[in-house]
């Protein structure tokens, strides 16, 4: 599944630059959104179904390549870009009343003059020509080259993704038809027969992932804008700073990968809660006036911002069990947060002005920290689904042992045999 959605996403993007039709451009980014959430369902079931109650360190990695993709794909495409250099000239004479091209030399490749009614004339040169087609085919060739270990994965080791254990009890839960769909719906299924459990830790997972997506987009889709409309930023500066955000945000989740090998996730997303109402805080005090404190503080807002996601997949699988469906759902909830947040402080921002992203920011954190406290303290009630396993797997090797005993009883000529397999 993950090797097939990452060739369509690679037929995608060669396809893009070459589209005619908005319309067929709508539809190949429809498709590869499509792909994108295949891939990111199957990629965190494989990973909890491989490592189990060790998961939280590779679901940081998994969740790493996203920061590492946002920065090293722009520098695959920036030589492919084209390089235009724009020249406004007040008060001339010249007598240019449309825009027409002229042959250049082989070092541009066009110039356009344009005239204004103030008689200023803006000259365009085109130094370089977008050849953005190519970027598009080095970045698909990466991604099939990468499919391909997929394709192989399940041809040799499909049979390895479960325990032993897993394909027995599996094969038991599996029925057809109505039954089977219920179960697939049922949150009991899910917390060990406890429908109000099960229930209750879905709906605060997903309004966890709807704040931790729509925070994350928040931030990084609009600093470079408040940076800009607020503290008058240049260009480029915001641009660096929304590039320090990004590489701030590739280190956080990779911390969580090592920091997650020694620490509980259940104490982990707290502390990174925490962290991100503190950063939250400190940019409301700072942020609005202080150019200095937005470069300071966007580094530790986006070190925490970053592995609330895999945190927030991790705790609920040590309380839980996160089936395909149950990703779903949660993946779900992260989208709709994505839109809500951004329909909200772009109304806010057009209506109230840049200080408003700030506002936002901070009751983004108050959120995070009031979702985080409210599922420790469910989770924390009904204690570690792992740990409730273990004492189940005991419970039935004392009845065993017992049955043993009581038959070995009632035929004294096993006793003793019995007594040698004890």
């Amino acid at each position: 599944m993950i090797g097939v959605s990452l060739v369509i996403m690679s037929a995608g993007s060669v396809a893009v630059p070459w589209s005619p039709w908005t319309g067929l451009i709508w539809f190949i980014f429809f498709l590869q959104g499509t792909c994108e959430g295949v891939i990111n369902i199957a990629g965190q079931k494989l990973i909890l179904s491989i490592w189990g109650k060790n998961a939280a360190s590779p679901l940081h990695v998994l969740h790493t390549g996203f920061g590492v993709g946002s920065m090293i794909v722009p520098l695959i495409a920036n030589p492919f870009l084209a390089n235009i250099q724009t020249t406004t000239l007040t008060n001339t004479s010249m007598n240019i009343t449309s825009v027409f091209t002229t042959a250049l030399p082989p070092t541009l490749s066009s110039l356009e003059y344009t005239t204004d009614a103030t008689n200023s004339t803006t000259i365009t040169r085109v130094l370089r020509e977008s050849r953005i087609e190519y970027a598009f085919l080095i970045v698909a060739i990466l991604v099939t080259a990468l499919s391909l270990a997929f394709f192989v994965y399940q041809w040799k080791y499909s049979e390895y993704v479960l325990h032993p254990a897993d394909h027995e009890t599996e094969s038991k839960k599996r029925v057809h038809g109505v039954k089977e769909f219920i179960r697939i719906i049922n949150p009991a299924t899910c917390a060990d027969g406890n429908f109000c459990f099960g229930l209750q830790m879905f709906i605060l997972l997903s309004l966890h992932f709807f704040n931790a997506v729509g925070g994350e987009r928040l931030y990084g889709k609009f600093i470079r804008s408040y940076a800009i409309d607020q503290l008058n930023f240049s260009g480029d500066e915001a641009s660096y700073l929304n590039v320090v955000f990004w590489i701030s945000f590739s280190v956080g989740r990779f911390s969580g990968f090592i920091v997650a090998h020694w620490v509980p996730v259940r104490f982990l997303i707290i502390i990174e809660a925490a962290g991100v109402l503190i950063s939250a805080i400190l940019l409301n005090i700072w942020g609005h006036t202080e150019p200095l404190m937005l470069w300071i503080f966007t580094q530790p807002m986006a070190f925490f911002i970053a592995p609330l996601f895999p945190s927030g997949i991790a705790l609920g699988d040590h309380y839980v069990e996160m089936s395909g469906l149950a990703i779903t759902v949660l993946l779900l909830g992260g989208s709709v947060g994505g839109i809500a947040y951004l329909f909200l402080i772009g109304y806010l921002y057009e209506n109230f002005g840049p200080s408003m992203f700030m506002y936002n920011v901070l009751g983004y954190a108050i959120a995070v920290v009031v979702m985080v406290a409210l599922l420790s303290v469910v989770g924390h009630l009904h204690g570690d689904r792992y740990q409730r396993e273990d004492e189940t797997e005991r419970s039935i090797g004392d009845m065993k042992k017992m049955d043993k005993l009581e038959y070995a009883a009632d035929n004294p000529q096993m006793l003793s045999y019995t007594n040698t397999a004890l």
